[in-house]
């Protein structure tokens, strides 16, 4: 695998890029609009921003790789939350990101890690001895830049609280990277803010081809939701729970063994409108 890094020209998601960029691009069907200068035009941003943006769009599976077309996905967020103001809309991309290994090789780690709380010297070691058994051509230079944006996009450090301020990265508001002195910490969600069905839905990715699945194999996994999403076992519980009571697995707890069995399998589209009902 070769990990990609420093592709987002030092820019992290401002509020309200990914709105305009899926709205624009749903309105002018048939235009590329990242077409030589043409994403300065259409978007009212530089030109680097506009490189930064469509890595990021890239990243998150909202717009095709070759054809700059919107993804099923995006198409989704659009029939769902068309100006992107829900929770459940950015956890949903919160994992998109942090799942995509290739793209986002530095998120992916950090919070595949499983480290609780870290200096930034600490989780740069650890990055450079991760990251370079896959890629050994990774610099430390471009893992702590892609660090870096990680920081500027999930904690509040130095920015204004005001939702006006398009320098605020909206995956902040998530609330999983916390500073505290000497360093960072990884936090729990609050538990009304991420919905059940997101933990589904990783889980659904978790195991494409599967049935079954053991509760405590799953919490281990990368990409599990409860390394993701920062959740402990207890809450990981409360959200299998909600699941049970939605009909969508049924959970059996005989002969020592927990094993969770998908009673459904919903696609993205129906976990979106089950969340928000649709337009």
């Amino acid at each position: 695998m070769t990990l990609k890094l420093k592709k987002h020209e030092t820019f992290y998601i401002r509020d309200g890029w990914f709105e305009k960029a899926l709205n624009t691009i749903e309105e002018n069907e048939g235009i590329n609009i990242f077409f030589k200068n043409d994403g300065v035009k259409y978007l009212g941003i530089g030109a680097n921003m506009v490189k930064g943006l469509k890595y990021w769009l890239k990243a998150a599976g909202l717009i095709d790789d070759k054809s700059n077309k919107l993804t099923d996905s995006a198409n989704i967020i659009l029939e769902n939350d068309r100006y992107l103001g829900e929770d459940f809309t950015w956890f949903f991309i919160h994992y998109c990101l942090v799942s995509n290994k290739e793209e986002c090789p530095v998120f992916n780690s950090v919070f595949n890690s499983g480290i609780g709380t870290f200096s930034k010297a600490d989780m740069l070691e650890y990055l450079d001895g991760e990251l370079r058994q896959i890629d050994n051509k990774v610099s430390l230079k471009s893992i702590e830049a892609d660090f870096n944006v990680l920081i500027q996009s999930y904690v509040r450090e130095g920015i204004s609280e005001n939702p006006e301020d398009n320098y605020r990265c909206p995956l902040s508001s998530l609330k999983l990277i916390a500073k505290e002195k000497g360093g960072y910490k990884m936090e729990k969600p609050k538990y009304l803010t991420l919905s059940y069905l997101l933990i589904y839905y990783a889980l659904l990715n978790l195991y494409p081809n599967k049935d079954s699945f053991e509760i405590d194999e799953s919490m281990e996994k990368e990409n599990s939701p409860v390394k993701i999403f920062n959740l402990d076992k207890y809450m990981y519980l409360q959200y299998l729970d909600e699941m049970r009571k939605s009909g969508l697995v049924t959970i059996n707890k005989t002969a020592g063994l927990n094993t969770v069995y998908f009673e459904q399998r919903l696609t993205l589209k129906e976990i979106f409108e089950k969340e928000l009902g649709g337009e």
